[in-house]
């Protein structure tokens, strides 16, 4: 069994011991939600019970969602390529409670899978928490799962504010306070170090500190007016990249040197003759390897490029792949012979991508 298989099994394993429904990854066009071009995060197949507008025969789930995140609020187009771990297709992790457990169980166990199941080092592990504000108070709640319940110790614990520790759905709606877990990648992943006077933060921006998994708390409902009201029922909503938390696993620099990438980037080695270089060099090469895993699964999932829409969107990241492949000296169409170690890599575990290979 690869690697990311394993990693994926094991954390719908976790939680399914822990009375969770196993719930499939929802389809990458969203099913009765014409605010999304895609679907962009596990918790989109369940807003309407975050809005209390629908319910589910069970209050525990997990999941592995496919998600793109190429247009709206989360758009991360530009960034892929230059970046060691943004992508235009991604899987994310999730588990989620509706109206059943709460902080303690959700830190607690993404605690024990972490350090416990996937056996990363605790000491290079850190966690954030809400540092609160005028509307919404410091989350004392999750601070005390931390430390009570995992043994973290107190400098290894920050507080941030509404930027990264405070989750909205929309203007208006579900939202709460969050706790991530971040890792330390160590000095060599800094990329300010000869910057004089920089120094490495959790939710910095020198590379060095990867959020692994964010834990949302929904506890409110924003209105029309823009007042936060509590909410009758409070619920979980976990998130967690597979493509991070395989690059921490396999232990190499960036998302694209993992076994999920290295027989897409082969393949264009050899293609275009050109040697993959972990800088800039690399660019096309991580450009071309990300954009067919997104275009493949869109078109596994219905969606075909066109001048509107979602069509229009996936019109962008083709062209966009097949301009960095001149980068490389591929001028003639390439993107179809990447298809094959895709559905190699990938296949087994996403079968749409091998029923309609054609």
């Amino acid at each position: 069994m690869s690697k990311h298989s394993e990693i994926r099994n094991q954390f719908i394993g976790f939680f399914r011991e822990r009375g969770h429904t196993h719930v499939p990854s929802a389809p990458l066009v969203p099913q009765n939600d014409p605010t999304l071009l895609f679907t962009n995060a596990g918790m989109n197949q369940f807003k309407d019970v975050f809005l209390e507008q629908g319910s589910r025969s069970y209050s525990r789930a997990v999941n592995s969602q496919k998600c793109i995140r190429v247009s709206g609020k989360h758009n991360d187009l530009e960034l892929v390529g230059p970046s060691p771990s943004h992508h235009t297709f991604f899987e994310m992790l999730g588990n989620w409670s509706f109206g059943d457990y709460y902080k303690t169980e959700a830190i607690l166990w993404a605690w024990e899978l972490v350090t416990g199941v996937w056996g990363i080092d605790p000491n290079r592990l850190y966690a954030t928490v809400f540092a609160g504000d005028d509307e919404v108070p410091r989350d004392e709640e999750a601070l005390e799962a931390w430390t009570e319940q995992t043994g973290i110790s107190a400098d290894r614990i920050s507080f941030h504010g509404r930027k990264d520790n405070f989750w909205e759905m929309g203007e208006v709606g579900p939202c709460g306070p969050c706790s991530e877990i971040h890792i330390d990648l160590g000095a060599e992943f800094c990329r300010r170090k000869d910057e004089p006077g920089h120094r490495c933060a959790v939710n910095g921006d020198c590379g060095r500190m990867v959020e692994l998994w964010n834990l949302v708390f929904i506890q409110y409902r924003r209105d029309a007016e823009g007042i936060l009201h509590p909410l009758p029922r409070r619920h979980v909503d976990t998130g967690a990249g597979l493509e991070r938390i395989l690059m921490v696993m396999e232990g190499v620099r960036s998302n694209f040197e993992t076994s999920l990438f290295t027989p897409l980037i082969a393949q264009l080695v050899e293609l275009s003759g050109e040697p993959y270089h972990s800088d800039a060099r690399g660019i096309p090469h991580r450009v071309a390897a990300d954009h067919i895993r997104a275009l493949a699964f869109a078109l596994a999932d219905g969606v075909l490029p066109s001048n509107e829409g979602r069509g229009y969107v996936l019109r962008r990241v083709l062209r966009r792949a097949a301009r960095y492949g001149r980068e490389i000296g591929l001028e003639t169409p390439f993107l179809h012979r990447l298809v094959e170690p895709l559905v190699e890599v990938m296949g087994n575990d996403w079968h749409e991508l091998k029923e309609r290979y054609d």
